[in-house]
Protein backbone atom coordinates (compact mmCIF):
# COMPACT_ATOMS: atom_id res chain seq x y z
CA UNK A 1 0.00 0.00 0.00
CA UNK A 2 1.06 3.28 -0.83
CA UNK A 3 2.22 5.84 1.92
CA UNK A 4 -0.56 8.42 0.97
CA UNK A 5 -3.10 5.96 1.03
CA UNK A 6 -2.86 4.02 4.13
CA UNK A 7 -2.26 7.63 5.50
CA UNK A 8 -5.86 8.78 4.85
CA UNK A 9 -7.37 5.21 5.58
CA UNK A 10 -5.67 5.43 9.10
CA UNK A 11 -6.54 9.20 9.52
CA UNK A 12 -10.59 8.23 8.04
CA UNK A 13 -10.77 5.29 10.40
CA UNK A 14 -10.03 7.33 13.34
CA UNK A 15 -12.36 9.68 12.81
CA UNK A 16 -15.19 8.10 12.00
CA UNK A 17 -15.95 6.95 15.69
CA UNK A 18 -17.69 11.24 15.43
CA UNK A 19 -20.19 10.89 12.39
CA UNK A 20 -20.68 14.19 11.54
CA UNK A 21 -16.91 14.94 12.41
CA UNK A 22 -16.03 12.25 9.82
CA UNK A 23 -18.85 13.43 7.23
CA UNK A 24 -17.69 17.01 6.94
CA UNK A 25 -13.85 16.01 6.78
CA UNK A 26 -14.31 13.38 4.35
CA UNK A 27 -16.19 15.53 2.27
CA UNK A 28 -13.87 18.44 2.48
CA UNK A 29 -11.17 16.29 1.12
CA UNK A 30 -13.22 14.66 -1.78
CA UNK A 31 -14.26 18.15 -2.77
CA UNK A 32 -10.89 19.66 -2.00
CA UNK A 33 -9.89 16.39 -4.45
CA UNK A 34 -6.22 17.77 -4.69
CA UNK A 35 -3.58 14.91 -2.83
CA UNK A 36 -0.93 17.22 -3.13
CA UNK A 37 -2.46 18.84 0.32
CA UNK A 38 -1.88 17.11 3.85
CA UNK A 39 -4.42 17.10 6.26
CA UNK A 40 -3.55 16.38 10.00
CA UNK A 41 -5.97 15.91 12.60
CA UNK A 42 -5.64 16.42 15.88
CA UNK A 43 -3.04 19.00 15.61
CA UNK A 44 -1.39 19.74 18.98
CA UNK A 45 -1.06 23.64 19.61
CA UNK A 46 0.16 25.07 22.65
CA UNK A 47 -2.38 27.71 24.27
CA UNK A 48 -1.23 29.25 27.98
CA UNK A 49 0.68 27.81 30.75
CA UNK A 50 0.16 24.12 30.62
CA UNK A 51 -3.12 23.96 28.12
CA UNK A 52 -2.95 22.77 24.91
CA UNK A 53 -4.97 22.41 22.68
CA UNK A 54 -5.54 19.91 19.63
CA UNK A 55 -7.65 21.14 16.49
CA UNK A 56 -9.70 18.78 14.33
CA UNK A 57 -7.23 19.31 11.33
CA UNK A 58 -4.38 21.21 10.53
CA UNK A 59 -3.76 21.74 6.97
CA UNK A 60 0.43 22.79 7.44
CA UNK A 61 1.19 23.97 3.81
CA UNK A 62 -1.27 26.96 4.28
CA UNK A 63 -1.35 27.09 7.72
CA UNK A 64 -5.47 26.18 8.54
CA UNK A 65 -7.03 25.09 11.23
CA UNK A 66 -10.68 23.05 10.93
CA UNK A 67 -12.79 22.94 14.50
CA UNK A 68 -15.79 20.78 13.73
CA UNK A 69 -18.53 22.27 16.09
CA UNK A 70 -20.92 19.47 16.42
CA UNK A 71 -23.99 20.77 18.59
CA UNK A 72 -23.05 20.63 21.91
CA UNK A 73 -20.51 23.31 21.70
CA UNK A 74 -23.52 25.36 21.87
CA UNK A 75 -25.87 23.84 25.18
CA UNK A 76 -24.75 26.68 26.97
CA UNK A 77 -22.93 30.16 26.40
CA UNK A 78 -19.58 29.31 29.01
CA UNK A 79 -18.94 26.62 26.46
CA UNK A 80 -19.86 28.93 23.81
CA UNK A 81 -17.61 31.45 25.08
CA UNK A 82 -15.03 28.71 25.87
CA UNK A 83 -14.31 27.80 22.47
CA UNK A 84 -14.33 31.24 21.10
CA UNK A 85 -11.11 32.36 23.52
CA UNK A 86 -9.71 28.84 22.45
CA UNK A 87 -9.59 29.46 18.80
CA UNK A 88 -8.47 33.28 19.89
CA UNK A 89 -5.31 31.99 21.67
CA UNK A 90 -4.83 29.09 18.75
CA UNK A 91 -4.82 31.85 16.47
CA UNK A 92 -2.47 34.54 18.06
CA UNK A 93 0.24 31.44 19.04
CA UNK A 94 0.65 30.13 15.55
CA UNK A 95 -0.41 32.93 13.19
CA UNK A 96 -2.95 30.17 11.32
CA UNK A 97 -6.38 30.45 11.03
CA UNK A 98 -9.03 28.89 12.30
CA UNK A 99 -11.85 28.23 10.56
CA UNK A 100 -14.88 26.59 12.70
CA UNK A 101 -17.87 24.55 11.04
CA UNK A 102 -21.00 25.10 12.73
CA UNK A 103 -23.16 21.54 12.90
CA UNK A 104 -26.36 22.85 14.20
CA UNK A 105 -27.46 24.08 10.49
CA UNK A 106 -29.12 21.93 7.88
CA UNK A 107 -27.17 20.32 5.59
CA UNK A 108 -26.78 22.66 2.72
CA UNK A 109 -25.26 25.70 5.36
CA UNK A 110 -22.73 23.03 5.97
CA UNK A 111 -21.39 22.20 2.53
CA UNK A 112 -21.77 25.89 2.44
CA UNK A 113 -18.84 26.64 5.40
CA UNK A 114 -16.85 23.54 4.21
CA UNK A 115 -16.66 24.91 0.24
CA UNK A 116 -15.79 28.35 1.69
CA UNK A 117 -13.01 26.58 3.55
CA UNK A 118 -12.13 24.68 0.47
CA UNK A 119 -12.04 28.16 -1.57
CA UNK A 120 -9.81 29.52 0.94
CA UNK A 121 -7.30 26.39 0.79
CA UNK A 122 -7.28 26.41 -2.99
CA UNK A 123 -6.29 30.31 -3.09
CA UNK A 124 -3.33 30.14 -1.12
CA UNK A 125 -2.11 27.34 -2.62
CA UNK A 126 -2.64 29.27 -6.33
CA UNK A 127 -0.88 31.95 -4.00
CA UNK A 128 1.99 29.82 -3.40
CA UNK A 129 2.30 28.34 -6.79
CA UNK A 130 2.49 31.74 -8.68
CA UNK A 131 5.82 32.76 -6.94
CA UNK A 132 7.35 29.28 -6.86
CA UNK A 133 7.17 28.59 -2.76
CA UNK A 134 3.98 25.43 -2.97
CA UNK A 135 5.32 22.05 -0.90
CA UNK A 136 3.68 19.18 -2.30
CA UNK A 137 2.72 16.47 0.07
CA UNK A 138 4.97 14.02 -0.90
CA UNK A 139 5.30 11.83 2.33
CA UNK A 140 7.92 9.34 0.56
CA UNK A 141 10.26 11.99 0.80
CA UNK A 142 9.36 13.18 4.33
CA UNK A 143 9.95 10.00 5.89
CA UNK A 144 13.77 9.83 3.67
CA UNK A 145 16.24 11.23 5.06
CA UNK A 146 18.39 11.43 1.73
CA UNK A 147 15.44 13.93 1.06
CA UNK A 148 16.66 16.31 4.30
CA UNK A 149 20.10 15.85 3.45
CA UNK A 150 19.68 17.04 0.05
CA UNK A 151 17.67 20.43 1.87
CA UNK A 152 21.04 20.76 3.39
CA UNK A 153 18.99 22.28 6.27
CA UNK A 154 16.32 20.85 8.80
CA UNK A 155 13.33 23.10 10.71
CA UNK A 156 11.22 22.15 13.38
CA UNK A 157 8.33 23.59 11.29
CA UNK A 158 8.84 20.94 8.61
CA UNK A 159 7.01 18.65 10.43
CA UNK A 160 10.15 16.04 10.26
CA UNK A 161 9.96 12.69 11.69
CA UNK A 162 12.02 9.60 10.28
CA UNK A 163 11.21 5.60 10.78
CA UNK A 164 14.30 4.77 12.29
CA UNK A 165 17.66 5.27 14.20
CA UNK A 166 19.42 4.07 11.21
CA UNK A 167 17.47 6.73 9.56
CA UNK A 168 19.14 9.42 11.54
CA UNK A 169 22.29 7.98 11.26
CA UNK A 170 21.85 8.08 8.07
CA UNK A 171 21.13 12.22 8.58
CA UNK A 172 24.13 12.84 10.05
CA UNK A 173 26.40 10.52 8.35
CA UNK A 174 26.84 9.15 11.63
CA UNK A 175 27.98 5.46 11.92
CA UNK A 176 24.99 3.27 13.12
CA UNK A 177 27.22 -0.01 14.59
CA UNK A 178 28.11 2.65 17.33
CA UNK A 179 24.77 2.68 18.31
CA UNK A 180 24.53 -0.72 19.65
CA UNK A 181 25.53 -2.12 22.36
CA UNK A 182 25.15 -5.91 22.33
CA UNK A 183 21.52 -6.46 22.08
CA UNK A 184 20.58 -3.29 23.15
CA UNK A 185 20.68 0.00 21.62
CA UNK A 186 22.14 2.81 23.17
CA UNK A 187 19.99 5.83 23.43
CA UNK A 188 22.26 8.60 21.63
CA UNK A 189 25.60 8.97 19.61
CA UNK A 190 28.11 11.39 19.35
CA UNK A 191 28.01 13.71 15.92
CA UNK A 192 30.38 12.69 13.40
CA UNK A 193 32.26 15.96 12.84
CA UNK A 194 31.64 17.17 15.95
CA UNK A 195 32.66 15.73 19.78
CA UNK A 196 30.52 18.13 21.33
CA UNK A 197 27.03 17.38 19.79
CA UNK A 198 24.92 13.92 20.59
CA UNK A 199 22.23 12.98 18.52
CA UNK A 200 19.60 11.97 21.45
CA UNK A 201 16.50 9.97 20.34
CA UNK A 202 14.68 9.57 23.32
CA UNK A 203 11.54 7.88 23.93
CA UNK A 204 8.00 9.11 25.32
CA UNK A 205 7.74 6.11 27.09
CA UNK A 206 9.77 4.71 30.22
CA UNK A 207 12.70 2.81 28.28
CA UNK A 208 15.55 0.69 30.24
CA UNK A 209 14.87 2.84 33.39
CA UNK A 210 14.98 6.39 31.63
CA UNK A 211 12.62 8.35 31.81
CA UNK A 212 12.14 11.74 29.32
CA UNK A 213 8.73 14.12 29.93
CA UNK A 214 8.75 16.41 27.15
CA UNK A 215 7.05 19.76 28.08
CA UNK A 216 5.75 20.66 24.51
CA UNK A 217 4.76 24.69 25.44
CA UNK A 218 7.95 25.20 26.96
CA UNK A 219 10.55 23.36 24.85
CA UNK A 220 11.62 21.11 28.16
CA UNK A 221 12.90 17.84 28.16
CA UNK A 222 13.51 16.96 31.48
CA UNK A 223 16.12 13.26 31.67
CA UNK A 224 16.25 11.56 34.70
CA UNK A 225 16.15 7.63 35.88
CA UNK A 226 13.91 5.28 37.40
CA UNK A 227 17.21 3.96 39.44
CA UNK A 228 18.44 6.43 42.17
CA UNK A 229 22.06 6.30 41.73
CA UNK A 230 21.76 6.25 38.06
CA UNK A 231 19.82 9.15 38.22
CA UNK A 232 22.39 10.93 40.30
CA UNK A 233 25.34 9.92 38.25
CA UNK A 234 24.12 10.83 35.17
CA UNK A 235 23.13 14.01 36.56
CA UNK A 236 26.91 15.16 38.13
CA UNK A 237 28.45 13.76 34.60
CA UNK A 238 26.26 16.69 32.98
CA UNK A 239 26.61 19.35 35.89
CA UNK A 240 30.05 20.49 34.72
CA UNK A 241 29.19 22.40 31.23
CA UNK A 242 26.88 22.87 29.03
CA UNK A 243 25.84 20.55 26.05
CA UNK A 244 23.73 20.51 22.96
CA UNK A 245 21.64 17.70 21.46
CA UNK A 246 19.44 17.21 18.29
CA UNK A 247 16.79 15.61 19.24
CA UNK A 248 14.38 13.53 17.79
CA UNK A 249 11.48 12.20 20.10
CA UNK A 250 10.35 8.59 19.45
CA UNK A 251 6.41 8.11 19.70
CA UNK A 252 3.50 7.02 18.21
CA UNK A 253 1.36 9.60 16.17
CA UNK A 254 -2.70 9.87 16.55
CA UNK A 255 -3.14 7.43 13.64
CA UNK A 256 -0.73 5.12 14.85
CA UNK A 257 2.76 5.56 13.11
CA UNK A 258 6.08 4.83 14.82
CA UNK A 259 7.89 8.05 13.92
CA UNK A 260 11.14 10.07 15.70
CA UNK A 261 9.90 13.22 14.99
CA UNK A 262 12.57 15.79 15.12
CA UNK A 263 12.36 18.29 18.14
CA UNK A 264 14.85 20.90 17.61
CA UNK A 265 18.75 21.89 19.25
CA UNK A 266 18.31 21.46 22.93
CA UNK A 267 21.32 22.30 25.67
CA UNK A 268 21.18 21.40 29.02
CA UNK A 269 20.25 23.56 31.70
CA UNK A 270 23.04 24.06 34.33
CA UNK A 271 20.68 25.93 36.57
CA UNK A 272 17.69 24.37 36.80
CA UNK A 273 18.93 20.93 36.64
CA UNK A 274 19.55 18.54 39.79
CA UNK A 275 20.60 15.89 41.78
CA UNK A 276 16.32 15.61 42.58
CA UNK A 277 15.30 16.54 39.35
CA UNK A 278 17.28 15.28 37.05
CA UNK A 279 19.14 16.57 33.52
CA UNK A 280 17.35 19.97 31.94
CA UNK A 281 17.16 20.00 28.53
CA UNK A 282 16.57 23.47 27.05
CA UNK A 283 15.29 24.15 23.33
CA UNK A 284 17.93 26.23 21.49
CA UNK A 285 17.19 26.11 18.10
CA UNK A 286 14.43 25.54 15.43
CA UNK A 287 16.44 25.14 12.16
CA UNK A 288 19.69 23.89 12.36
CA UNK A 289 22.10 23.50 8.69
CA UNK A 290 23.57 20.06 8.31
CA UNK A 291 26.77 21.25 6.77
CA UNK A 292 28.47 24.20 8.86
CA UNK A 293 26.16 22.70 12.10
CA UNK A 294 24.96 25.99 12.81
CA UNK A 295 21.51 26.40 13.80
CA UNK A 296 19.00 29.30 15.34
CA UNK A 297 15.44 29.97 16.19
CA UNK A 298 12.90 30.95 13.67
Amino acid sequence: MNNKLEYLAKLFQKTGKKKIEHYVLTRLWHQLDNDEVKMVPQQYVARHTEKYALTDVYFPQVGIHIEVNEPPHYDNERRIQADEIRKLEIEKNTGHKVYVIDCRSDLREIHHQINVVIDVIKNRIEEQKKVGNFKPWNPDSEFDPSYWKSKKEIKVSDEISLRTIEDICLLFDADVNKTKRGYQRRGSIEHPRDKEVRIWWPSEKSRSGWINKYDAENGIITETHADSQKKVDHYKHHASRTQIRYVFLKHVDFLGFKNYKFLGIFQNDLDKSGKDIGTIWVKVGDVLNLETLTYHEV
